[in-house]
Formats: C-alpha cells, sequence, structure tokens
C-alpha cells in the first residue's frame, strides 16, 4: 500500500476506458493526482481521485475515498504481469457476474471495505476506530505499508540507536525471527532436523495475515495467533475434504497440514521473509532436503527432466488461481491422489496439467507406477468427504483423527467440528479433546459441547472457564451463554460474568460486520434476550440483505416467540433477496404448516426437495405423507435411500410407508438395507422378519 505517485501507480491512467456489464470506467490523472471516473455507483457518474495504490503484483487494486471514512477498494483492477504473460492491462475481478451497486460485494460495499477487510495486513500498527454511533471509521496507521515493527515488534530501541551513539552494536529486536533449523541426511534420502527449532515464532507472525481466519482482540506482538485470531477450520467450502485449498484461504490452515511443518520447516526455509520470494525457481529448493539422487530423477516423477512435470511444485503444490491473475500454490504439499478425485470430487495435481485426460487414465499411470496405496490420507479423504454429505459411515475414523497425537493440529480441530455427538464413544473423543493442550483442539472441541443438552455441556465446560487462550474463551462464552446459575459456584459465577463482559467487549469492536450483529444476535438468544436479537439480525441484514443465516435465526426466533407469521414475512422477504434459495425454502415450509396452510408448506418444501440435501427430500415426504399422499411420499423416500443409501431414517420411514401401503417388496428392500447397516438393532430385525413372513404368505 502506497500513496499514489507515477513510481507507486503501476498503471498508465492516461485516459483508458474500461467497459463490464454496460458499467464503463475511465482510468486519467491531472497535475500528478490520480483519478477513475466511473458510472458503476448508485448515483450515476462520479469521480473519485485514487487515495492508495493497493498491491503490486501479480495485480494493482487502487483505493477509493467514499463516506464516513471509507476507503474502498475498486474491482476494476490492473494486471502487473508483462505483455507476454496475458498482463498489462485493466480487468474485472468477477468478470462473468454482475455485481450492482446495491450488492455488498460491489466495489462500494461492505466487503470490498478496506479499513475492515484489508487495512491490519497492509498497513503497520492499524487501529480500525469504527464508531457505529456514527456508522464511520477513524482509521489510523503508524506506516502506510508493512514495516518493519509489523513483524519484528516495537522498535523504539533499534530508533533511539539509530538516531544516538552508534558506536555500540544495534539492539535486538523483540523478534529476530530467524528460526530455521539446521539440516542433516544421515544416510537418508530426506533430510532429518538435527537442531532444535521452535518454529511457531516465526509462523504466528506470518500466520497473522497469510490465513484464512477472523479478528479478535488487539494484536500483541509475541503472542500466538489463537490469543488474537480464531483459525478456520478444514470445512466444505474452505477446503477439499482430502486438505487442499479450494476457496481464497491463504497458506498457513494448508501449511500446517503438512509433513514439513510437522518436521520443523519455517516459512524462512524457502521464502526470503522480506520480499516473500523462494530463494530459486529450480528443483534445487526441494533438493536442500530431499535428495535430487532419488527425487529429481525420471524414475520418480516419470516426466522428461526440465519438463513441468518433473519441477516438485507443479506435482506437490499445484496452482489455485484467485482474484483472476494470482496463481497461489497449495502448501499442504500432497501426493497427486487421482482416486480421490474419482471417489471424492477433490482435484489432482496430474488432471490440472493434463486437462484433456481423465482422473482414470491418471490413476491407471500412478498405479502403474507404483504410487497409488490405501493409507492414512485416504481414510481421512474418506472420512471427511462422507462428513460433508452427512454420512454417518466416516465418524469411527474421525473419532480416532480427533485422539491421534500423530495427525496435524488443524485435522484433529476439523474431525471434531464434523463430529457427530450421537454416541457414547463420540463423547468420550469430545471430552478428551477439551483437555487438549493445543488451543485450535480444544477450541473446536467448545464449540461442539455447546450444542449437548445443558446438563452434559455445563458438566462438560464448566472446567474451562478459567482457560487461558482468548478464542478458547470466547467460544466458550457464546457456549455457556444462557446457563442457569442455581447451581454454580460464586467463583463460576464471577468467572461467566467475566466472560460475557470480555466477548461483548470484543464483538463492540466488529459492529462493522454483518456477521458480527448475526453472531450477537444468536448470542442474546441463547442468554434469553429476544428483542437485542432481533435487533441485532436486523441490523445484520440491514448491512447484508443476502446473509443467509440472519433471516433464518430471526425467524426462529421470532415462532419461538409465538410470532409465526412474522417468522413466515421474514422468510419471504429473504427470498426476494437470495431468490430459489433452499434453505429459506425449506424453512418457510415449515413455518407455513406451523400455520396449518399445508398448500403452501407443500409447495415451500417441493422446492427446497430439488436441492441436493437428505433433510429436505426426507421432510418433504413426511409432509407428503401427513397430506394424504402416500405414493408420492413413498417414491420421494426411494430417491433419497437410492442417493443415500446410509440413511436410516429415511430407510426407517420408507418400511413404514411401504408397509401401510401394501408395497411389502419396497419395504423388505428398505429393511434389508436397514439390517446391513446396523446388524445388531432388533427392532430392524423383527421388521426383517415380519416381512419376510408376509412375503411367504403371498
Amino acid at each position: 500500500m502506497a500513496k499514489p505517485s507515477r513510481t507507486t501507480v503501476l498503471a498508465p491512467f492516461e485516459g483508458e476506458e474500461f467497459a463490464w456489464f454496460g458499467k464503463t470506467s475511465r482510468f486519467h490523472q491531472e497535475d500528478g493526482r490520480f483519478f477513475i471516473t466511473t458510472d458503476d455507483t448508485k448515483t450515476g457518474e462520479t469521480t473519485f481521485e485514487v487515495a492508495y495504490t493497493f498491491g503490486v503484483y501479480p495485480l494493482q487494486q487502487y483505493l477509493i475515498p467514499t463516506d464516513n471514512g471509507r476507503l474502498q477498494s475498486f474491482t476494476v483492477a490492473w494486471d502487473a504481469r508483462p505483455n507476454n504473460e496475458g498482463g498489462q492491462r485493466w480487468y474485472h475481478l468477477t468478470p462473468d457476474e454482475y455485481i450492482a451497486p446495491n450488492d455488498p460485494l460491489h466495489w462500494s460495499g461492505l466487503y470490498q471495505n478496506w479499513n475492515n477487510s484489508c487495512a491490519e495486513c497492509h498497513s503497520t500498527d492499524v487501529n480500525k476506530n469504527y464508531d457505529a454511533a456514527n456508522d464511520s471509521y477513524n482509521t489510523t496507521f503508524s506506516e502506510v505499508s508493512v514495516g518493519c515493527e509489523a513483524c519484528h515488534g516495537p522498535g523504539q530501541a533499534h530508533l533511539a540507536w539509530a538516531q544516538g551513539d552508534q558506536s555500540q552494536a544495534a539492539p535486538p529486536w523483540p523478534s529476530q525471527l530467524k528460526q530455521r533449523a539446521h539440516w542433516a541426511f544421515n544416510d537418508k534420502a530426506i533430510a532429518q532436523r538435527v537442531s532444535a527449532n521452535d518454529n511457531d515464532a516465526q509462523i504466528n507472525t506470518c500466520a497473522r495475515c497469510h490465513s484464512r481466519r477472523s479478528h479478535l482482540g488487539d494484536y500483541q506482538h509475541g503472542q500466538a495467533l489463537s490469543q488474537t485470531h480464531r483459525l478456520a477450520l478444514l470445512e466444505p467450502g474452505l477446503y477439499y475434504p482430502d486438505g487442499q485449498i479450494q476457496d481464497e484461504v491463504f497458506v498457513h490452515g494448508s501449511f500446517i497440514q503438512s509433513k514439513m511443518y510437522q518436521a520443523g520447516v519455517t516459512c524462512t526455509d524457502c521464502h526470503n521473509p522480506h520480499s516473500g520470494k523462494i530463494y530459486t525457481q529450480t528443483n534445487a529448493l526441494c533438493a536442500s532436503c530431499h535428495q535430487p539422487e532419488v527425487f529429481d530423477t525420471a524414475k520418480h516423477h516419470h516426466h522428461q527432466p526440465s519438463s513441468a512435470g518433473a519441477q516438485c511444485v507443479d506435482c506437490h503444490m499445484s496452482t489455485t488461481t484467485y482474484m483472476g491473475v494470482d496463481a497461489r500454490r497449495d502448501h499442504s504439499m500432497q501426493i497427486p491422489r487421482p482416486d480421490l478425485t474419482i471417489n471424492t470430487g477433490t482435484p489432482n495435481a496430474c488432471n490440472k496439467c493434463h486437462e484433456d485426460k481423465t482422473a482414470d487414465w491418471a490413476m491407471m499411470h500412478l498405479s502403474e507406477w507404483g504410487q497409488l496405496r490405501r493409507d492414512q490420507q485416504t481414510e481421512r479423504t474418506l472420512a471427511f468427504h462422507a462428513a460433508s454429505l452427512g454420512q454417518a459411515k466416516g465418524q469411527q475414523t474421525l473419532q480416532e483423527i480427533a485422539l491421534s497425537e500423530a495427525q496435524p493440529a488443524i485435522w484433529r480441530a476439523s474431525a471434531i467440528n464434523a463430529l457427530g455427538l450421537n454416541n457414547q464413544s463420540a463423547l468420550t473423543t469430545l471430552q478428551l479433546a477439551l483437555t487438549s493442550s493445543d488451543p485450535l483442539i480444544r477450541q473446536s472441541a467448545v464449540r461442539q459441547a455447546g450444542n449437548l443438552p445443558d446438563n452434559l455441556k455445563n458438566e462438560l465446560l464448566l472446567p474451562l472457564l478459567g482457560d487461558k487462550d482468548l478464542s478458547v474463551r470466547l467460544t466458550l462464552a457464546f457456549a455457556l451463554a444462557g446457563i442457569a446459575d442455581v447451581n454454580l459456584s460464586t467463583a463460576q459465577a464471577q468467572q461467566l460474568r467475566t466472560l460475557d463482559t470480555e466477548y461483548r467487549a470484543i464483538a463492540e469492536r466488529h459492529l462493522d460486520q454483518a456477521e458480527q450483529h448475526l453472531s450477537l444476535g444468536d448470542y442474546e438468544t441463547r442468554q434469553g434476550n429476544i428483542e437485542a436479537a432481533l435487533r441485532r439480525y436486523q441490523t445484520a441484514l440491514t448491512k447484508n440483505p443476502q446473509l443467509l443465516a440472519a433471516y433464518i435465526n430471526k425467524a426462529d426466533v421470532e415462532a419461538n416467540s409465538g410470532n409465526n407469521q412474522e417468522a413466515i414475512n421474514t422468510l419471504e422477504r429473504g427470498l426476494t433477496q437470495i431468490a430459489d434459495n433452499p434453505d429459506l425454502a425449506f424453512a418457510l415450509g415449515l413455518a407455513h404448516i406451523r400455520n396449518q396452510d399445508y398448500r403452501q408448506g407443500l409447495t415451500q418444501l417441493a422446492s427446497a426437495a430439488k436441492a441436493e440435501s437428505a433433510r429436505y427430500r426426507y421432510t418433504y415426504a413426511i409432509a407428503l405423507h401427513g397430506q394424504g399422499k402416500l405414493h408420492d411420499a413413498i417414491r420421494t423416500l426411494r430417491g433419497v435411500s437410492r442417493k443415500w443409501p446410509n440413511n436410516e431414517e429415511a430407510l426407517q420411514a420408507l418400511v413404514q410407508f411401504a408397509a401401510e401401503a401394501d408395497d411389502t417388496r419396497t419395504a423388505l428392500e428398505a429393511v434389508r438395507q436397514l439390517t446391513e447397516l446396523a446388524p445388531n438393532n432388533r427392532q430392524y430385525q423383527v421388521w426383517r422378519q415380519q416381512l419376510e413372513r408376509s412375503a411367504i404368505a403371498r
């Protein structure tokens, strides 16, 4: 980030025009000042002066001042790559999707706001200073770009030395960030660490910005990431089931999955910490720890030497392009697995390069080379894939991952997050996770425990009231919000009040975020503060009219408060903003049924059932049965059982409805599936015996 000048502005700004969905922007300069004139606004053509440049390579954006102290990131960007790579041009960050000026994703909207979304990592010592009463910012920073203190800590001593007597050696910075281990091959193909290395100090510093995370309290140099931020877990939509990057998650969550991180590799083993560039673009970088005689050979990579396929990073750190031109490498550093592509839809490096070939083709070659095997990664990926589909078959594997010290902490925390807490084994896993020394694991376990019945939740979570980690405490405050204090000790009651104060104080700092109001609405709901909750949800929707969860949660509170008609109104408003959304349709269908408007209810549930959701289709079938449409219900359930053959709930209903329809064949097929899924379930065995006798009698 820099003040605009002919040196810092990479784009020409010589009157170029750029058109996008009928909107035209012109880039020009006058007297050394840079301007953008655009009709992509709410009020028609307007000229804005560029306040700052934002980024350098491979793209540069321009920050525009709007109202109330806001700086907005204009979404027509300059492609800074050279001509021979397709650069040196203006382009739109969402070229194929029109975003209207009233959309929060528009350049003038909530999610292109520098103060909230960008400033922390692009300037030094940033204070957002949002004033909720006036919906305004007075954001400050000590340096416009990323300075020494952003990473190395307070520099007063160094500054005093620089301005005074320099005959003595310069004082050390609070953090040197030179943590690099020494490595030796020791007659092995992969180098082993031969010196101690506390790599977390460096990695926590880098992770503060190079991660997908939400901001908690003020950053203070030297703190662990979990004391200032909440790291995103390996969830669907962010990561693929095997942990590869999917959405724009940056690097940290990917890297801490890797064997390199587990071995003690740090960021600076590969990257120059000041430029961010790697030390060499060749395989020599990897060869510093992986003997080239073993790995940089055709026997290993099965490609022509010096070809793209012979480059370590192209097979083990494939790229995904974000922001149109920014190709970022996956730092989980995995072995290509086209078999997992076939089974779960995860990408693989082979087919990213050989786009004209199938995953079956790639799997055949890897199999011929002896590179495919069912291993820990296979089981882990299949378990997370099953969980993403709502299937129970991977739950045992998830429990094993959660408790395995050999697994990376982010995988363990993510496994806990995906657990179904419907049996004693899962509850035992959760209880053990709550005692973990790793705050990421404890935080995930606390979040899950917050969904348990009050008596069990309190038993598990009250011992954690004095947790030293901020991310854990804030999660704990939410999980225990609304707890009855009749059986609490005086000390516990005081600790809960302290948690509540801390939670609210940090939330108040981020009231510029729609999601923060949504979270506060949920928090107030848990505490029974219904009017306060409804106000929070409404504020969230005012800031972002497309915030799905705010509509659904607000409607739930309204319905539970006895105002089902207002819940219907809320959900209908949601559908005007997010057309054809199955989640809103499902909630609206249930709301109409509560009002005994079964025609409207079935219409909305039918709309929701078009989604790939076993729950929505099952519920639609139950509603059809309730309205006497028995055969339609059976047909719907048969579709569910074919697509989700492990869904016991749907199979149970199918057995009962088919038997009611005197369709013994369908009922028997379903009950046989049930006995295969749960061979020790006595009720299923009884049903099967009864139906088999009935079939014989016919």
